[in-house]
C-alpha cells in the first residue's frame, strides 16, 4: 500500500491487557518502514510492569472517527521511555 515511510504521532495513548491499562503513555511516535515493520516509541506517563509481561498487548491511540490499535510482538522498557515492535494495525 504505501511504499515509503510511515510516521504517526500523539500526545495520548495506552498499552492494554485485555481490559487492563498495562501502560498509559504522554507522547508516542509509531513508524512504519516500507518493508511493512511497524515500531513504536513512547514517553510513559505510568506503568505497571507485571501487566506488560502479558500476552496479548494492544497498543491504542485515539484519532478522528475512532481509535487506531495494534498488536504489540515486543516490548523494551526504559527509564520512562517503551520501545516496542508491532504487527499491522487491526480494523
Amino acid at each position: 500500500m504505501f511504499t515509503e515511510t510511515v510516521t504517526l504521532h500523539g500526545l495520548e495513548a495506552t498499552i492494554v491487557w485485555g481490559y487492563h491499562t498495562a501502560a498509559v503513555c504522554r507522547a508516542w511516535t509509531a513508524t512504519r518502514t516500507p518493508q511493512g515493520q511497524w515500531s513504536l516509541q513512547a514517553t510513559l506517563q505510568r506503568a505497571d510492569a507485571f501487566q506488560l509481561r502479558q500476552r496479548p498487548l494492544k497498543f491504542t491511540a485515539p484519532r478522528i472517527g475512532g481509535f487506531f490499535c495494534f498488536p504489540v510482538l515486543g516490548l523494551t522498557l526504559g527509564a520512562g521511555t517503551v520501545a516496542a515492535t508491532m504487527g499491522p494495525p487491526e480494523s
